[in-house]
């Protein structure tokens, strides 16, 4: 089964997660969850709120805080994971993050609302105030939000000034009313009525304020993960550039010595040589952060060894013995290349009678092994180039698959192995 690489650049214009999915409607239930935890233990150092209000109240003033807030999470979670595609069209953080804000203050007024109106049916089901009130509220806040909606929708659709700006204005305008509603609903209310409409307001207002200065916390928190995360995948991306740069000029200017030494003696080999050359310049130009499939990797080695072929020719054979290894699987860019071109000059070249290079591949499923096998000369020096190029390989692959991918080294038996394991991945 394909997975999601470990190295990857977020592209998203927008520092808010994904909020539809599993993992964030999860994580924001759980952290709901301490936040009335919280809110019903802060309570307990008055007076009056002792060992017998704990065994007596708290798990029920514990439930309803958490049904309460918990409404305002997920409603919250749901307005901006339905709104994140048209956010997505701002290219500017700091407005989407302002119009966010607005959206969670709105939808915990809205909740608050329909939180009070049912325990006062509940409670007091001979009580009109709350209802009376709840229509007041919800009948100027529609007045208001339709006309200016009709003005702005104009504008925002004429494109005349900014959208992401004219957005902002909207839901600035729609949370104003509503508050300011609430303090007109407060102001009309009758005499008898107003002790109640205290504890009303009050309600709203306290809830007003936990949830500006939560929200506020949360969507800083998540804008500095994204400036973070973007920072790393910078500079992940320098560093691969870097490392893929050290190869480059090592196989090229081999291959181009090469070519060199056939002109005047095989000059139809050499031209055939310039025209692979001209192919694994271009895959060495490439963008190092795009990993290329098994099969464009092989396919780029058999080019290159062609060209070694007409240099060292009977000397130089290779075997692929590739079985079951998916060619769609990813791999980074010049990392069976290095690998072979290591067994051609350093197992290979410096043996008059050549040899062998064996390149074996095996799939389990979820991970793959490349075994390149070439011959171990006896003489120590000739095979001391081996390392720089395969540190290179091992911390490219660390990139990419962190410790999943290895890069193992062994010699026995005038054989020189090194083993390429990391998991199968494919392009979505």
């Amino acid at each position: 089964m394909a997975k999601t690489s470990r190295y990857s650049v977020n592209t998203s214009p927008l520092f808010l997660p994904d909020f539809c999915s599993v993992k964030s409607v999860f994580l924001g239930i759980v952290l709901t969850e301490l936040l009335a935890f919280i809110l019903a233990l802060a309570p307990l150092n008055k007076v009056g709120f002792d060992w017998g209000y704990t065994i007596r109240n708290f798990f029920n003033d514990l439930a309803l805080i958490s049904l309460f807030v918990q409404w305002i999470t997920l409603f919250s979670m749901a307005t901006l994971c339905v709104l994140k595609p048209f956010l997505t069209q701002f290219n500017s953080n700091s407005i989407v993050g302002i119009i966010s804000y607005c959206i969670i203050l709105l939808v915990t007024n809205i909740v608050g609302e329909v939180a009070w109106l049912i325990d006062e049916n509940i409670n007091h089901p001979n009580l009109s105030f709350a209802v009376q009130h709840f229509w007041l509220i919800l009948q100027s806040t529609l007045v208001i939000a339709i006309t200016c909606g009709a003005v702005l929708s104009y504008l925002f659709y004429k494109s005349t000034g900014r959208k992401a700006l004219i957005t902002l204005v909207y839901i600035n305008i729609v949370l104003t009313a509503f508050i300011l509603s609430e303090l007109v609903a407060f102001l009309l209310t009758p005499f008898p009525f107003r002790p109640i409409a205290e504890q009303h307001l009050l309600f709203l207002l306290r809830n007003l304020g936990i949830s500006a200065i939560v929200s506020a916390i949360v969507l800083r928190y998540l804008y500095v993960q994204y400036s973070l995360q973007q920072e790393s995948n910078s500079n992940a991306h320098a560093n691969i550039q870097a490392l893929q740069s050290k190869i480059r000029p090592h196989f090229l200017f081999n291959s181009m010595n090469t070519i060199a030494s056939l002109i005047r003696f095989q000059p139809k080999e050499a031209e055939q040589a310039v025209e692979d050359f001209a192919e694994l310049f271009r895959v060495a130009l490439a963008d190092a952060s795009e990993r290329v499939t098994i099969e464009e990797e092989i396919s780029l080695c058999k080019q290159y060894l062609h060209i070694e072929t007409l240099r060292l020719g009977e000397r130089l054979q290779v075997e692929w013995q590739l079985n079951n290894v998916p060619m769609d699987s990813l791999i980074p860019s010049l990392s069976l290349q290095p690998l072979l071109e290591n067994a051609v000059y350093y197992g290979i070249q410096p043996l008059l009678e050549g040899g062998v290079i064996v390149v074996t591949g095996l799939f389990d499923g979820q991970r793959i092994c490349l075994d390149i096998e070439s011959p171990l000369p006896t003489e120590p020096k000739t095979h001391q180039g081996h390392g720089i190029g395969q540190e290179n390989i091992q911390r490219r692959l660390a990139f990419y698959y962190g410790t999943q991918a290895k890069l193992i080294r062994q010699e026995g038996e005038g054989i020189y192995c090194v083993s390429l394991r990391f998991p199968y991945e494919r392009k979505a």
